[in-house]
């Protein structure tokens, strides 16, 4: 979730894509669906520039897709999609994971067990549970402390919620996600980069493994 006093902050343009890719992340907009500059101005009420400007950052970074009208449309999300968004997160996850076991401090030990003690309170929804879940990873992310890690993490965070909401309501939340992320708070607790490593890798994989089968499971009805 954006910080809305820092993203006032930014210049116009920017603060339409951030909110943009957050509705897209959040599946507000669905694999398919059709996305125009009128629409995005009446939603922020900006002018054509910003919302042009925004379109064509979320162009580049694939989020969205122009088809052979020339209509813009949310990318669709098919198996191979899905499986390319998964091998580069597993690699993401991994060294995000590590260099927090490096570079871990007290205060980052501290905000990142707060996030899991809500986790153990319990998620009231889906919706619930995927903010818990991104403010964990955000916050791996942010202690490892890499800024080309952190874009490209971001983006495939995103691009992880455009899966989410083309399966959302389907998804098995509650029976591994804790523990797979009690594992990793505990490896970098311990400083321990290879345990970090390894448990991001195993959460991944299990995520990867529900998400794709509902994918398949969804194409044959």
């Amino acid at each position: 979730m954006y910080d809305e006093q820092k993203l006032a902050e930014l210049p116009l343009s920017d603060q339409v894509y951030t909110k943009m890719r957050e509705l897209l992340g959040d599946g507000v907009f669905v694999s398919g669906q059709r996305v125009s500059e009128a629409e995005i101005c009446e939603r922020f009420q900006v002018s054509r520039t910003p919302a042009r400007e925004a379109i064509r950052r979320l162009l580049n970074e694939g989020f969205l897709a122009t088809v052979e009208s020339g209509r813009v449309i949310v990318a669709p999300i098919d198996i191979e999609r899905a499986e390319e968004i998964y091998d580069m997160r597993e690699a993401v996850e991994c060294l995000a994971a590590k260099l927090a076991a490096k570079k871990a401090t007290t205060k980052d030990l501290i905000e990142l067990s707060g996030i899991l003690d809500e986790q153990r309170r319990g998620a009231t929804d889906e919706t619930d549970f995927l903010d818990i879940n991104d403010r964990f990873h955000r916050c791996v992310y942010r202690i490892a402390s890499n800024r080309y890690l952190l874009r490209s993490a971001e983006i495939l965070l995103v691009s992880a919620g455009m899966i989410r909401g083309t399966t959302q309501g389907h998804y098995d939340y509650n029976t591994w996600s804790l523990g797979d992320h009690e594992k990793i708070y505990q490896a970098i607790e311990d400083g321990n980069t290879t345990a970090a490593e390894e448990a991001a890798r195993r959460h991944v994989r299990r995520g990867r493994m529900q998400r794709i089968g509902l994918l398949k499971a969804m194409s044959l009805n």
